[in-house]
């Protein structure tokens, strides 16, 4: 059987903030997901998770795979603190 690595609230946001990513204040809420917005702007999407705030390992690689093959061709993630800018 297969672990699934289980993220924390914490642990998860403070990645997708690492990347510009930020919640939407104001839209509706919904059961066990929220809605955010890309650092480049762009459609929002979903973050799901649990009732607890905890999401497994693979649900967040799909969300980063999401960003990678939406984000501009100008866009910069090799640091993921110094990353929301273009590429100089």
């Amino acid at each position: 059987m297969i672990a699934v690595r289980l993220l924390q609230r914490h642990e998860w946001e403070k990645r997708l903030r690492s990347y510009g990513c930020y919640p939407i204040d104001g839209l509706t809420e919904l059961n066990t997901s929220e809605w955010w917005r890309w650092p480049w702007g762009g459609a929002p999407f979903t973050v799901s998770s649990e009732f607890d705030g905890s999401m497994d390992e693979w649900a967040f690689q799909g969300i980063m795979r999401d960003m990678a093959e939406l984000a501009p061709p100008d866009w910069e993630f090799s640091d993921p603190y110094n990353a929301g800018k273009p590429k100089a």
